[in-house]
């Protein structure tokens, strides 16, 4: 404790000594999106900014399509060039940029000859209560696979922005994802596990929702699992840009496991991160990581991002009541809940190529084991996870209006475990070693097909996945070495799916698609899904979706057979269901605004683990559960002030008994603010989180409980160096989480402190 007293001390002291003399920020920002007369996006494009006092150049290319950013510019006037090979150049002569602020430069390039220059004034500045992408643009693309605002999106949509990750201090994605309206965690010190709509059954793995990279789906081949919300997600959190979070079905675009929401997490382009960071985090427990990146303008449009990471989760001791008694030493499990790892990234762009390397690994103790025999009170026990993948991506928008993408990516999953076990005459050492490796392709093409004011852009997908090996194992390696049980179970798919845009009048958009799928090893499905949006006025947007998507059984879930305890399944049917959702979103002015979010979803041919008479255990389609709820939540930008606030009212239940199903609570609460305290350099945030009642396993309940975060937060408390620092469940409230080890709850921890100390380098 004084050795932690006097961390915080020193930290908030040098923070106050710089403070004394620290000048304000001087920096701004031009932003904008690069378009041609038909709107369509060009990446191609090239953007030339010169201060006009001190000549200095600087020239960056577009990300994400078409959208270009130009930070860390000294307060001053700049000319501003666009050019594209086959278009004439646009020229803004004079942008004025002001302290900390952002000017907004939207260019549309005009086919013609190079010397054939457009020329504009451009000294509007972007609204400073926005806060998006890049303060100025709320886009989203995952949702329709093309690039739209909030409002346009066809379903309702959260953001987490790079600026929220730094003013609240997000260290991991599940604490991003904490904040987000109807969301919630559960943590059973192995893995965390998300929940959404009332929905986060233990004993489950995250398969009813799609985390994505880049749009790049992070679903394992082996448990069909998102599990990525600690630091089993390999991306270290300064490189995300924004967290796109799509509530509703997607199957109807990405296939399996897209029921009841996307999470796709965009990372910073290489255009745009800094030159340097470096960065260094303590927290309470001896946890510890180290993160260094770097970005490189190539030349001839490519850029090169390098990112790396290792942490080392600190050592915890617990106590678990469940086992209080001698034998199992008094319920102590001592020095028993570490872990470590590394997270590796990199991201290529080359013109319309992007390419792209994510590479990590986790080792994690764990205090307590699933088996009700296995040893408590061992170090040994453990579980290592590595979640791998390469890809390349293509996309390039032609000259007619239509874009076409295509992507191929190599990926590889390997979970391995280890738990000990008290045998007649030794002590038995059992480990688990299942690995998927496979490779997927996809292709699309987006136009407007038909010149006609009511038939928007249409979009049909082809992709195709080859899965190299599933192969799963349990083995006793001691005192005798045997493979008690093996499977190989190596799929092959294909899917199709269409979009089409329909633009019934100016005020009310029709997004209506289907997707197609087939497999070796699971039964073809068909996922329908329609979508209205209703825009009365530009502030208001009031939104229908129903679909029907599906989930196949995993490999584990369809084929694993140990017989001790689970038996193969007897062939398992794909999940369904059924789900309607109306979201109402209205600014009520610049600075404020209200989303209520109203859903009915149905699961139907649930998968879940059965326990037969004679005492084994097997995977089957048991029945339907019935969520419900209404949503509300209030944003308010008021100049340099935040302020969001949610509350969530929510039921789910087995539909034939009427029960409640485990891990749901009826209400989620949550608010959050963040202020300055001096000037633009030293931000406060707070956030406050309720979570209701829930039911454990056994039918138990367990209490409600509400916590507390307070963070510090400094942006250029020195040109190359700032600080990060705060404490989570601040109140050290005492709460517990239902979970599907050999004991049915777990306790989370108390008070917890952390400080990140990072440096910095901008673009010369």
């Amino acid at each position: 404790m004084l050795v932690r007293s006097r961390l915080v001390i020193s930290a908030l002291f040098a923070v106050s000594c710089v403070l004394q003399g620290a000048p304000p920020n001087q920096e701004g920002m031009i932003a904008g999106k690069i378009v041609d007369q038909a709107g369509a996006m060009l990446p191609q494009a090239t953007i030339t900014v010169t201060n006009s006092q001190t000549k200095e150049v600087r020239e960056v290319h577009p990300h994400l399509g078409g959208l270009y950013r130009i930070a860390a510019l000294a307060a001053g006037s700049y000319q501003l060039r666009v050019t594209a090979d086959g278009f004439r150049p646009f020229a803004a002569p004079r942008v004025v940029v002001a302290e900390g602020e952002t000017v907004r430069v939207d260019a549309i390039l005009r086919m013609g000859k190079s010397e054939e220059e457009v020329t504009v004034a451009a000294e509007a500045e972007a609204p400073a209560e926005q806060s998006s992408l890049f303060a100025a643009l709320p886009m989203v693309e995952a949702a329709t696979l093309r690039q739209q605002t909030l409002e346009e999106a066809p379903t309702n949509v959260s953001l987490i922005t790079a600026s929220d990750i730094r003013k609240f201090g997000y260290r991991t994605l599940g604490e991003a994802l904490q904040s987000v309206r109807g969301f919630y965690l559960t943590n059973d010190r192995i893995y965390n596990y998300g929940g959404v709509r009332g929905i986060n059954v233990p004993g489950d793995y995250n398969s009813r929702f799609l985390v994505m990279v880049n749009g790049h789906s992070m679903t394992d081949a082996v448990y069909n699992s998102a599990n990525f919300f600690g630091q089993d997600f390999g991306l270290d959190m300064d490189l995300v840009e924004r967290v796109e979070i799509i509530r509703g079905p997607s199957s109807a675009l990405y296939g399996s496991n897209g029921m009841l929401t996307t999470i796709n997490v965009v990372t910073k382009s290489p255009v745009d991160a800094e030159k340097v960071r470096v960065s260094q985090e303590l927290a309470s427990f001896g946890e510890k990581k180290l993160m260094f990146s770097t970005s490189r303008n190539l030349g001839k449009g490519a850029n090169l991002l390098l990112s790396g990471s290792g942490f080392y989760g600190g050592t915890k001791s617990l106590f678990v009541p469940q086992f209080n008694t001698a034998e199992s030493n008094f319920g102590q499990a001592n020095r028993t809940d570490r872990e470590r790892g590394y997270h590796t990234f990199a991201n290529l762009n080359i013109g319309e190529w992007r390419f792209t390397g994510y590479f990590n690994n986790r080792d994690k103790q764990a205090p307590v084991a699933w088996a009700e025999d296995a040893l408590f009170d061992t170090r040994g026990n453990r579980v290592r996870d590595s979640r791998n993948f390469a890809e390349a991506a293509w996309k390039r928008t032609l000259d007619s209006g239509a874009t076409l993408r295509w992507n191929l990516s190599y990926d590889s999953y390997k979970y391995n475990d280890r738990f000990f076990f008290q045998g007649d005459d030794a002590v038995m050492d059992n480990q688990t070693k299942n690995s998927a490796h496979w490779m997927t392709t996809q292709a699309s093409y987006s136009k407007k097909l038909v010149e006609n004011e009511h038939i928007g852009e249409t979009t049909v997908g082809l992709q195709a996945r080859y899965e190299f090996s599933n192969h799963q194992s349990f083995e006793t390696v001691a005192p005798v070495r045997t493979v008690d049980a093996e499977v190989f179970a190596a799929d092959r798919s294909a899917g199709v799916f269409v979009q089409q845009e329909i633009k019934f009048t100016s005020k009310l958009t029709g997004y209506f698609g289907a997707r197609f799928d087939m497999s070796k090893n699971y039964q073809n499905n068909v996922a329908p899904q329609g979508s209205l949006v209703y825009q009365p006025d530009k502030d208001t947007s009031l939104k229908l979706v129903v679909g029907r998507p599906y989930r196949n059984p995993s490999a584990f879930e369809q084929y694993w057979e140990d017989r001790s305890p689970y038996l193969r399944s007897g062939g398992l049917s794909s999940e369904t269901a059924r789900t309607v959702e109306v979201s109402l979103e209205r600014k009520v002015n610049k600075a404020v605004g209200v989303v209520v979010n109203v859903y009915d979803y149905q699961i139907d041919r649930l998968i879940q683990v059965a326990f037969l008479d004679n005492g084994f255990q097997q995977y089957q389609n048991t029945g339907s559960y019935r969520s419900r709820g209404v949503e509300f939540e209030v944003n308010a930008r008021p100049g340099a002030f935040q302020f969001d606030g949610s509350l969530s009212l929510q039921g789910a239940h087995q539909k034939a008994s009427g029960e409640r199903i485990e891990n749901s609570p009826r209400q989620l609460g949550k608010f959050r603010f963040a202020v300055p305290v001096y000037r633009n350099i030293l931000h406060a945030s707070s956030s406050f989180y309720y979570m209701g009642n829930r039911a454990a396993r056994d039918g138990a309940p367990i209490g409600g409980f509400w916590l507390a975060d307070f963070n510090l937060v400094t942006t250029r408390l020195h040109r190359n160096f700032d600080l990060l620092g705060g404490v989570r469940n601040a109140f050290n409230q005492t709460y517990e989480d239902p979970v599907a080890l050999s004991v049915d709850r777990m306790r989370r921890d108390g008070r917890t402190f952390y400080l990140k100390l990072l440096y910095h380098v901008q673009e010369d």
